[in-house]
Parts: C-alpha cells; sequence; structure tokens
C-alpha cells in the first residue's frame, strides 16, 4: 500500500512561483496544503485555482507560525509522510 503523503508550503508573496511549486508537488503527493500568510498578491488564489488547500492568515506571521499552522492542518488529515516545500 503507497502512503498518504501531503505536501505543506508556507508562503507569503509568492504569485511568481507558487503554481510551479504545486503543479511539481502534486506529481508525488496525494494533498497539497498552502499557507498563504498575510500576502498582498495573488499567491492564495492561484494556489486554489490549482486545487491547492489553503490556509489564509489575515496579517504576516512569520514562518514559524504559518508552519504551525499547516502542520495542525496536516494533523487533522494524518498523513503517513509529511513534507515541508518552499514556495
Amino acid at each position: 500500500m503507497q502512503p498518504n503523503i501531503v505536501a505543506c508550503i508556507p508562503a507569503y508573496n509568492e504569485e511568481k512561483t507558487i503554481a510551479r511549486v504545486i503543479v511539481e508537488a502534486q506529481k508525488y503527493v496525494d494533498k497539497v496544503i498552502v499557507c498563504d500568510d498575510g500576502s498582498t498578491d495573488l499567491t492564495g488564489e492561484i494556489a486554489e485555482r490549482l486545487g491547492a488547500e489553503v490556509i489564509r492568515h489575515e496579517k504576516n506571521v512569520g514562518y514559524g507560525g504559518a508552519l504551525s499552522s499547516l502542520f495542525k492542518k496536516a494533523r487533522e488529515i494524518d498523513p503517513d509522510v509529511m513534507v515541508v516545500l518552499d514556495a
């Protein structure tokens, strides 16, 4: 049986790169979760359009805060493997 793999991507104003990261990740994982950490660009919208689950922070809380939100959401899914990717 294949392991259930989740990719967690913290992102802040990454509209230029987020699509490529998500599309590549989707080739290898079962689910992609993006934490849009208060972006002022289209990062979250692009991620949603590509099928990622998006957690939105109203304001930027930093890398650690984004990871905390991602880990909490991933625990709800209970994957076999969780990876963190840079946006």
